[in-house]
């Protein structure tokens, strides 16, 4: 049994072995280290304009009317709007079905006389509803659009009809409502998408990194070397052997914050040391769960498919997309045993709410669970697994030198 001291100097001994190992491997650099970044810069420059802007839209204009081209003025002037004049519904139609367009409003034929009439003249919106978010965006400005013309014209016909300027003014603004959008007041698809991809890319990186680093003691046959450095204490050989990874990953944890919150100016509501607590807490779990996984799985080459399987599906699940009380109880229940929902919980506490630390003591237990378990259940087991592997090593060492 080692002392407190022997134990940090064995953890330390372990950690500067695996350094030094790691700069012998370079493959496990980039895939671990440099495609990370890489992918974080490319969601970022996927996402730089924040916003959607002309998006290629369709237009059917079977009025031919002064009223019509006026109402197609103002569609144009909408920024998410880039319209595509069609001469016909068939023909828009197999535009949006061939993917040139997203969409297509179209004015209906007598358009201009039943407006005059009163009657009421629907256009009609055709969208792929399957590109959501583009959609979704095309839908709630369109609408806009429509209510301000249905609004100019209650105007002019409330002016018409003697109510007067201030009449008009009181028919229109009778009903109004305040709007406040914490956190992303620009409506940027950077800060909507971009802060869900990019720790979900981070997170599934260091999983892969913290499984790859213990299994590779296995398939290249130096655990028994690895136990050795850490003084047969396996807790110090495990954490002196994840503590490199998780200094680099807490570090990108904090470019990304950097990122978001000073150069991409989403400034948070809350404390930026709390929100990269929460990355860090989430590093932690996944270092832990990494173990439980080395210790279950058969082999290496499947414990990491099993991390591959857990880590990559978990960003539909953190209810960044759809609301987590909308989905069913199973659902539920399986998206709060994903660190990474934890995360976005805890980031959205501070980036857009601003709560106090102690506000958010279900998110730090939540992190302290989703660690302790796999721990208790995990170094168990792979302190037995890992120990048969070392005699099994011991034997092929001893064989091969007789």
């Amino acid at each position: 049994m080692l002392s407190p001291l022997g134990w940090l100097n064995a953890a330390a001994a372990v950690a500067v072995r695996e350094i030094q190992r790691l700069l012998r491997t370079p493959q496990e650099i980039i895939v671990c280290g440099f495609l990370p970044i890489f992918w974080v810069l490319v969601v970022w420059l996927l996402l730089g304009n924040g916003i959607v802007t002309q998006v290629p839209t369709g237009i059917v204009d079977n009025d031919h009317s002064q009223l019509s081209r006026d109402v197609i003025s103002k569609i144009d002037a909408t920024r998410s709007v880039g319209l595509v004049p069609f001469a016909s519904h068939s023909e828009a139609d197999k535009a949006l079905r061939n993917g040139t367009i997203y969409g297509f409003i179209e004015i209906p034929f007598g358009y201009s006389r039943d407006v005059t009439k009163g009657a009421g003249a629907p256009m009609v919106l055709y969208l792929d509803e399957n590109r959501y978010a583009v959609a979704g965006t095309l839908q709630a400005d369109l609408t806009s659009v429509a209510t301000a013309i249905s609004q100019e014209r209650m105007i002019k016909t409330s002016m018409l009809t003697a109510s007067g300027v201030k009449g008009a003014e009181r028919l229109v603004t009778g009903l109004h409502s305040d709007f406040y959008a914490l956190g992303n007041m620009q409506f940027s698809f950077l800060a909507f998408l971009g802060s869900n991809l990019v720790p979900g890319v981070i997170m599934l990186a260091a999983i892969l990194s913290f499984v790859s680093s213990i299994v590779r003691e296995n398939y290249q046959y130096r655990i028994n070397d690895w136990f050795d450095t850490a003084k047969g204490s396996v807790t110090a050989a495990l954490f002196g052997k994840l503590l490199p990874h998780f200094f680099f990953y807490s570090l990108l944890i904090a470019s990304y914050i950097a990122l978001f919150a000073g150069f991409g100016g989403f400034a948070p509501a809350g404390s930026l040391f709390i929100w990269f607590i929460c990355g860090a807490a989430c590093l932690a779990v996944m270092a832990c769960t990494g173990v439980l996984i080395v210790g279950i799985a058969p082999n290496w080459r499947f414990a990491l498919v099993v991390t591959s399987g857990y880590a990559a599906p978990a960003l539909p699940f953190t209810g960044f997309s759809m609301p987590l009380d909308s989905m069913s109880e199973m659902a539920r229940m399986f998206c709060k045993c994903l660190p990474l929902t934890w995360f976005i919980e805890g980031q959205t506490q501070q980036w857009t709410l601003g709560a106090k630390i102690w506000e958010m003591g279900t998110t730090f237990t939540a992190f302290a669970i989703l660690a302790f378990i796999p721990l208790v259940i995990g170094i168990p087991i792979f302190k037995w697994k890992y120990g048969k592997f070392a005699k099994q090593e011991k034997i092929l060492e001893a064989k091969h030198e007789l």
